[in-house]
């Protein structure tokens, strides 16, 4: 084989490899999706707003498999119902806390129950990036940018700042998360502010009466800062 042939297979080779590796990294999106500066939610399409949404929540409520594709690139301004209700029931389930199917305790304080949103199914999402102002809280969704809830915040992701009125519960936190009740998080790579706070793992630090980290509860102020390998 000539230093011709070699040459042109290695990059052959490079080529597949960066196709796959695109292929396996990239988020499946609907076939069709519209575009507006303007929408009024919840919609019922496929959507990427522009610009400004308005109205009872931007997460769909056509299906609560999450098989509408929403965006908002911009401003996202909703009452979203049930944040309040999410709200007021979890601070109650929180507090007193509930046995799950396998005997574990889930509540604010102990070291379970971070999972709950990652086991909701997720086909698209509802994706914000901007700024958010809910006065219930903003629910099931992906937030990128300053979120301000009412009540509450049930998050698959953050990156950026959020403030609930009550409680943040978050998948992956990057970022700042305040809550005037509790923040918890499978995953936080930031801030956790409030009374009580809560993650699994991550490099992050907590401000205020209970801490926890994994197995860790420290009062006060609680950091974790671990080298990734």
């Amino acid at each position: 084989m000539t230093q011709s042939m070699y040459r042109n297979s290695f990059f052959t080779l490079i080529i597949i490899f960066l196709f796959c590796t695109v292929s396996k990294g990239q988020k499946k999106f609907p076939s069709h999706i519209d575009s507006s500066f303007f929408c009024w939610t919840p919609t019922t399409k496929n959507k990427v707003v522009q610009g400004v949404a308005i109205g009872l929540t931007a997460h769909p409520w056509s299906s609560w498999d999450d098989t509408i594709f929403v965006k908002v690139n911009g401003v996202n301004l909703e009452v979203e119902p049930f944040g309040i209700i999410g709200g007021v029931w979890g601070t109650m389930y929180g507090l007193i806390g509930i046995n799950d199917e396998n005997g574990n305790r889930l509540s604010f304080f102990s070291n379970h129950g971070y999972d709950s949103l990652s086991e909701i199914y997720t086909e698209y999402g509802t994706h914000i990036n901007g700024l958010s102002i809910s006065i219930g809280g903003i629910d099931n969704s992906y937030n990128h940018g300053i979120i301000f809830n009412g009540l509450s915040g049930f998050s698959h992701e953050i990156k950026g700042f959020q403030f609930s009125g009550l409680i943040n519960t978050t998948v992956d936190l990057k970022g700042v998360s305040v809550a005037g009740l509790a923040n918890v998080a499978t995953k936080a790579n930031g801030i956790q502010i409030g009374l009580i706070n809560k993650c699994k793992t991550g490099n992050v630090l907590q401000l205020g009466l209970f801490n926890r980290i994994g197995k860790r509860v420290i009062p006060f102020i609680n950091f974790r800062i671990k080298k990734t390998k």
